[in-house]
């Protein structure tokens, strides 16, 4: 079987992960960002048309208008190296904390609606990751606060919406930033990686207008002790310029994978309704109850509130975990982050089954340490392959052998 994914997962029961892998494929073949593009645009009339693509799906959205459309110019602001449009800029930003070159992303993202001819058609194709990747400071807001705000937002458990409330407060590119700079409202085409909220959440919402809350998002930041400069607290007070909102096409999100899952496993194959949301044990928990005899699919993006200094991200250690639980069975588990990258782990993820604390001993310090990555490279389980080109948040299997 050929596979974008490192053999090394492949032991220690080859058959049973090689359909796991497959399955895993076309979960990925189900969310291909470039086939979603072109066939949503198809209809569209081919005026000349400036491309916004911001996200970790960005290039392969971007090549899917350029199919379709007539694309006169834009900016494609992705996560890494890839062919975009010859009319379009590639800029590679920062992640999982915006630096220079999201400030950079920001910048040229800016320059591109703003000078956009009052005729010409502007789109924006959105897809996750575009957070970090795409960033510049509100007016009064110092670059180096907004990004170690988002630092600590992140490492410190903060949930998606308190996320993007306060970003929609510090930037000038989130909340409806983009279309504030270009004056009007953007149609917007976006793929989801946020488990059970509107597409105005994905890269925290660059054309979609956000509700001014300068008092919650200053709650949010100082429950995690961060103190908030005067002059910061004026400009988050600041309310934007309102504009209408935009009509916005949902491509896809975590639940096409998992239909994609569900359509090549053998059955019997359920697709939990809902999202995995919460704490990761106790959300860790209730899915591995579900289980019944065959192949169980969730999708979504728990919380993690990371504080060792180990290369553990939030799929390997759900796997990990999961380990502890399946040890001495005969059940596999896989935890999957669709986009490839899983926080520090240098992985996409990882496959466990009823052997991996057998093969790798106590776990408890790598789980305390955070270093679940290193933990499943020594047993052999570690999910290892490129950057996928697509984001959609994150992918639970469980396949109860019996």
């Amino acid at each position: 079987m050929t596979t974008r994914f490192d053999p090394k997962v492949l032991t220690p029961d080859p058959v049973a992960r090689v359909q796991m892998l497959g399955w895993l494929e076309a979960g990925l073949r189900a969310v291909e960002p470039e086939a979603l593009t072109a066939s949503a645009l198809a209809r569209r009339h081919r005026n000349l048309t400036l491309v916004i693509a911001i996200g970790k799906a960005a290039a392969a959205m971007a090549r899917g208008a350029a199919s379709v459309l007539d694309v006169a110019g834009g900016v494609c602001v992705t996560d890494h190296p890839e062919p975009v449009p010859d009319t379009m800029r590639l800029v590679i930003g920062d992640h999982p904390v915006p630096g220079p070159a999201s400030l950079e992303a920001g910048a040229a993202v800016l320059e591109a609606v703003q000078g956009a001819p009052p005729r010409m058609d502007i789109i924006a194709l959105v897809s996750g990751g575009g957070s970090a990747l795409c960033e510049a400071p509100r007016e009064g807001v110092p670059a180096g606060f907004l990004s170690e705000a988002t630092r600590r937002l992140v490492s410190g458990g903060a949930d998606i919406e308190e996320l993007n409330l306060v970003r929609g407060h510090l930037s000038a590119i989130k909340g409806g930033g983009v279309a504030r700079a270009a004056g009007r409202p953007i149609d917007t085409f976006v793929i989801s990686d946020v488990a059970g909220a509107g597409p105005g959440v994905v890269a925290s919402g660059p054309t979609i207008p956000q509700a001014h809350d300068p008092e919650g998002a200053a709650a949010v930041l100082r429950g995690l002790s961060i103190e908030i400069p005067a002059g910061v607290l004026k400009a988050m007070s600041r309310e934007p310029l309102s504009l209408p909102s935009p009509n916005v096409t949902l491509l896809a999100d975590g639940h096409t994978a998992a239909r994609g899952v569900a359509s090549v496993t053998p059955p019997p194959v359920t697709v939990v309704g809902g999202w995995l949301r919460g704490a990761m044990g106790a959300c860790l928990d209730r899915f591995l109850a579900l289980g019944q005899p065959g192949v169980t699919v969730g999708v979504g993006e728990v919380v993690l509130d990371v504080t060792g200094a180990g290369t553990g991200g939030r799929t390997t250690h759900a796997a990990l975990l999961a380990a502890e639980h399946l040890a001495g069975s005969n059940d596999i588990f896989c935890a999957f982050a669709t986009d490839g990258v899983d926080a520090r782990s240098g992985a996409a993820g990882a496959i466990v089954d009823g052997s991996t604390i057998l093969r790798g001993g106590e776990p408890a310090d790598a789980l305390r340490e955070f270093d679940s990555a290193g933990y499943l490279a020594r047993t052999s389980d570690l999910l290892r392959c490129p950057p996928t080109g697509t984001n959609v948040s994150d992918l639970w299997i469980l396949w109860r052998k019996g």
